[in-house]
């Protein structure tokens, strides 16, 4: 068998070659003796590119890197410790041999905006511009700035200091071929505006309390309508700045524990065992923080009041960066699930005057959540030294590349799986509860005298378990009333909830 049978390509090639310390790879290229052409093949969140011998593009990092961004797409972060390890030697010879070539024009504008380090190249005129960016593998943003040296499209979702890349899957790609948007608007038109408006406050709450379990705890109810009126703001035509995520950590903690501007010292999740403890992850390094939310800040505003990525996706991209980065020392994950909504809102894509009930999903699905999450912890702790006993000395392994240029395609394919049950089950399972909850109101209110603030329990109880009052319940809160009662009243619910026929 020759050396090259069966061998790592593209940026799986430039890991091995120059020994670099990415997170793992989740596209990986090879050559495999039995395809004939190319095929690639998907497991839970890894794909393999598998190509036959004459795709090979030779043993030099130019062919290697014009392989890479052929097929693969764009990897930030392999690039960007790619090029801090080999300097410019190998992409200016590549430029000076081929002046006009795509494939070294985007390696040149990438090299320059990852290193800050200018170099001796000016592409021909003549050469027609191309986006840095394949939007057939990866999702770009519409519309770029023209870079003239190298007569390439900056299309890059984000920028410098925080570019988190999404590649076009096939999952993405049926999602994202749903047209959810759309399919909210339909479903709210079907509902009578004073009932929207009624399921709107119920949404909210309801948010807030799903966010805050999540966390599992319980907020205090001035904590809780803070939150939701936090929501309703989502909607506001406003930039994100420092001073208001402040202003939402603030919001969402005790106040002995407020914060008005980024952590100063490293922190850590996970639980503290009392002998030992037991780390998720060690977020970014304070002094890094800066430039990474900076950066942040800057792709969410960039995309305000224009279409310009996704919306889902954007908001994958910022809301799951802004809780793995962990720029706070409390309130981090409810601000990660206020960035969704208030990305969804700015984009159009929640109605105005709506909440989605996304953490309701995230809270009923735990474990697909936290496995969105592990998605990045898990390799990045595995790479990291901490010891939360010694904090004074600074973690390694936790560098900002790591949060700069993540690959959030897993964190993408989950918040969209989560939509698409939000909007095409929860939302209108909600509204029509309250339509049910309704229509049972007013039917019952009519053939009893219910004592105070026992109706609508009666309701919830009777809802909640098959449309029978158990009989611990009906002791507890019901021996009042006679079996005929019970009886009549347990089927007008069970009517009520069921069509709009309630005599």
């Amino acid at each position: 068998m020759s050396q090259t049978e069966n061998a790592n390509l593209g940026y799986a090639w430039l890991v091995d070659r120059y020994q670099l310390q990415p997170m793992p790879l989740m596209l990986r290229s090879r050559l495999d003796s039995r395809v004939r052409g190319r095929e690639a093949h998907t497991d839970g969140h890894q794909t393999s590119l598998l190509f036959e011998r004459k795709y090979h593009p030779g043993e030099t990092l130019a062919g290697q890197l014009q392989f890479a961004l052929k097929y693969e797409g764009v990897n930030l972060q392999v690039l960007a410790l790619l090029f801090e390890q080999t300097g410019s030697d190998e992409i200016s010879k590549w430029l000076k041999g081929s002046p006009t070539s795509m494939y070294a024009r985007r390696a040149g504008f990438l090299f320059e905006m990852l290193t800050a380090t200018e170099l001796d190249h000016e592409t021909p005129a003549r050469s027609r511009y191309v986006p840095v960016l394949d939007d057939n593998l990866q999702f770009a943003a519409p519309d770029g700035e023209k870079n003239k040296r190298y007569r390439v499209i900056d299309n890059l979702p984000g920028g410098k200091h925080f570019c988190p890349m999404v590649r076009k899957s096939a999952a993405l790609l049926r999602w994202a071929g749903l047209n959810l948007k759309e399919r909210t608007r339909q479903i709210i038109s079907e509902y009578d505006p004073d009932l929207l408006r009624r399921a709107a406050a119920f949404l909210y709450l309801k948010e807030t309390q799903s966010s805050f379990e999540v966390e599992r705890e319980k907020p205090s109810h001035n904590r809780a309508q803070r939150f939701a009126d936090l929501l309703r703001q989502a909607e506001l035509d406003e930039a994100l700045t420092p001073e208001k995520l402040a202003d939402l950590q603030n919001a969402v903690i005790d106040p002995r524990f407020h914060e008005f501007y980024w952590r100063n010292e490293q922190n850590w999740i996970g639980d503290d065992l009392g002998y030992r403890q037991k780390i998720e992850l060690v977020p970014a390094r304070p002094e890094d923080l800066p430039e990474l939310m900076d950066g942040l800040l800057s792709t969410v505003n960039r995309a305000r009041n224009e279409e310009h990525l996704d919306p889902i996706v954007l908001a994958a991209m910022v809301a799951f960066g802004f809780v793995f980065i962990h720029p706070f020392m409390d309130g981090n994950g409810r601000i990660h699930r206020y960035l969704i909504h208030h990305i969804l809102a700015q984009a159009g894509f929640t109605p105005r005057g709506i909440v989605l009930p996304v953490s309701a999903v995230i809270l009923a699905n735990l474990e697909r959540y936290v496995e969105c999450l592990e998605m990045f912890s898990k390799p990045l702790v595995a790479r990291t030294q901490y010891d939360p006993e010694t904090p004074r000395i600074p973690a390694k392994g936790n560098e900002a590349v790591y949060f700069r240029y993540f690959d959030a395609t897993p964190q993408a394919e989950f918040l969209y799986w989560a939509l698409e049950r939000t909007v095409t089950e929860d939302l209108p399972k909600e509204i029509d509860f309250l339509l049910g909850y309704d229509r049972a109101r007013n039917v019952l209110n009519d053939r009893i005298d219910w004592p105070r603030n026992t109706l609508g329990l009666f309701i919830r109880l009777v809802h909640q378990n098959n449309w029978k009052l158990s009989a611990t319940k009906r002791q507890s809160h019901f021996d009042w009333m006679t079996d005929d009662e019970l009886k009549q009243s347990e089927h007008l619910v069970r009517q009520a909830f069921s069509d709009s026929s309630v005599d």
